[in-house]
Order: structure tokens, then C-alpha cells, then sequence
């Protein structure tokens, strides 16, 4: 992220964690005082920059974990891009356990499209998009570590089901020669993300609308060496993220790609969790995708 970016102030720093430190009378969320948090709405913008521009001393001092970082609408998405073509690291989208990953790393060619308010980047295994509003939040932990894209759950739209269940065609396909495959929602009933298979197999087709209803699990014991042979493509998404794989489908035993690729592990799912417990977003805010320097954790 640029400098200027870092600094610009359209926001308040806020993450909803308002307890002030008793020994420095910094904020435990957000680094400020209880002078500049109450003077906040009234401060011109040169005054809310001097501010943003203290915070991460401040919050590396307190051993704050997240913090919210000041950015919004197009300078979201040009970082995003910025992450594409520079090549260091890892996009995710979905739950633990029901996830795909867009690695954008060195010795992989990511063709590279920024739009109004989407970016898109494309590899030969997988495409990954990203729409973006201002209401659009962008948290970092740990200094260097993951960033994690928020939007506000209040907002959400997206329609998750708990049961296997066809979904028509793909009309929000990345590329339009996909949006007549048909899409399928395998159930697994979170609210931030859905995890789908995509495939213009007649055969294939006919198999899957012949499970609609059942639970995932008992889904894939009917028809997992059907789709294992078949391979369709997985599609992950949230509110305004999505990545498409279309990597060939591990065998039994086999091992993912080293370049695009998706989990279902069920011992994950099991906990019912919206993202990792150690990227958990402040309560109003539902994870869009996450960004991973270097390589994703396992």
C-alpha cells in the first residue's frame, strides 16, 4: 500500500472494541484517545490524518492484533490488483473447511483486469474476483500478517442453503462462456460464504438434480466418484468475492495442487465456523476474502 493511501482519512478508525487503556489512554481497538474519539466528528481531514498516521505505533505498543486500515472503494481495489501482479501471496475465500485459494506467487502468470469497482485476476487453474463498495472494510493482523476484506453483515445478500441444492446457471460467472453451466450449492449452511460446483456435463447434470435436497455428506457418498472423475469446477464465494478453480479434482489419497485449488475437509466444517478463529472480524462485519503474504497456512 502506498503512503499516501495509508494515510488518507475517510473513516473512522473504530473496529467496535471501545475500552481505553488505563495506563497509556489509548483505545484498545483502535489506538486513539478519548479526547480524539470524542472530537473525531468535528476534526478536518489534515487533523484526522495526523491521527491515522499515529495509530500503528500505537497499536503495536498496545499488542492490538487487528486493526482497520484506512482505506476505501478504488484504493482497495488497486491494492488488491497491486497484490495480483506483484506476486506474494495468497487469496482465500470461504470457511475452515470449505475453502479455495488463488496463490499469486512467483512463477505464476496472473493476467491482471481492474474495472469500475472489480478487479479480476486470471491463471490457466482458476479466476478470482473481487467487487468492491465503500462499504468495504480492510482489516491487517500483526503488522505483516493476513489482511482480512469485511463488509457489513447487516448488508449481506448472499443466499447460502443447508441442503444440496441446484442453483440454475451460472449468471455470475467471472467469464460469460461459463454463465450456462449449471451451478450447485453443496449446503453447507454458512451465512459470510457457500461453497458450489459448476459443470456443463449432461450426464453429471442429470446426477446432481437427482440429489437436490440431501445434506452434502450423504450427496458425495452418492455421487463423489462421479464428480472425482469428472471434475467439475468449484466455485466459492462470498458477498463480493469469488474464486473459481478448475483444477482436476484430487483422487482419493491424492494430494491438491500446488497452484489453485479447494478444501472440504468435514473434521473443519464440524465447527461451524465463518472464518479462522485467530482472523476473527469485530461482530458487525462478515469476511469477504482474506490475504495471505507468502503461503496460506495449512
Amino acid at each position: 500500500m502506498t503512503a499516501a493511501a495509508q494515510t488518507r482519512a475517510r473513516l473512522s478508525p473504530c473496529i467496535g472494541v471501545c475500552k481505553l487503556d488505563e495506563q497509556s489512554g489509548f483505545c484498545l481497538g483502535c489506538g486513539r484517545t478519548g479526547g480524539e474519539i470524542g472530537a473525531w466528528s468535528t476534526l478536518a481531514e489534515p487533523e484526522r490524518n495526523a491521527i491515522w498516521a499515529k495509530l500503528p505505533e500505537r497499536l503495536e505498543a498496545l499488542a492490538v492484533r487487528v486493526r482497520l486500515l484506512p482505506l476505501l472503494g478504488d484504493e482497495i481495489r488497486d491494492w488488491v490488483a497491486e497484490t495480483l501482479t506483484t506476486r506474494k501471496g495468497t487469496w482465500v475465500t470461504g470457511m475452515p473447511g470449505g475453502a479455495a485459494e488463488f496463490p499469486c506467487v512467483s512463477g505464476r502468470d496472473v493476467a491482471v483486469e481492474i474495472g469500475d469497482g472489480f478487479v479480476v485476476g486470471r491463471t490457466p487453474d482458476a479466476s478470482f474476483r473481487l467487487r468492491v463498495t465503500d462499504k468495504v472494510r480492510v482489516f491487517a493482523f500483526e503488522g505483516d500478517g493476513p489482511v482480512v476484506l469485511g463488509f457489513p453483515r447487516s448488508r449481506m445478500t448472499l443466499v447460502s442453503t443447508s441442503v444440496f441444492t441446484p442453483l440454475g446457471g451460472d449468471i455470475d460467472a467471472i467469464d460469460e462462456g461459463h454463465s450456462a453451466h449449471e451451478l450447485f450449492d453443496l449446503g453447507l449452511g454458512r451465512r459470510a460464504s457457500r461453497f458450489c460446483m459448476r459443470t456443463d456435463d449432461p450426464g453429471l447434470i442429470a446426477t446432481l438434480r437427482a440429489l437436490a435436497g440431501k445434506p452434502w455428506e450423504e450427496m458425495l457418498a452418492q455421487a463423489g466418484g462421479e464428480i472425482i472423475a469428472k471434475s467439475p469446477s468449484r466455485v466459492v464465494e462470498s458477498q463480493l468475492a469469488r474464486i473459481e478453480v478448475f483444477a482436476p479434482i484430487p483422487k482419493p489419497g491424492g494430494t491438491s495442487s500446488a497452484g489453485a485449488h479447494t478444501h472440504l475437509l468435514p473434521e473443519f466444517l464440524a465447527r461451524g465456523q465463518e472464518s479462522p478463529a485467530a482472523l476473527s472480524l469485530p461482530d458487525y462485519a462478515a469476511p469477504l476474502a482474506t490475504f495471505y503474504p507468502g503461503k496460506p497456512p495449512a
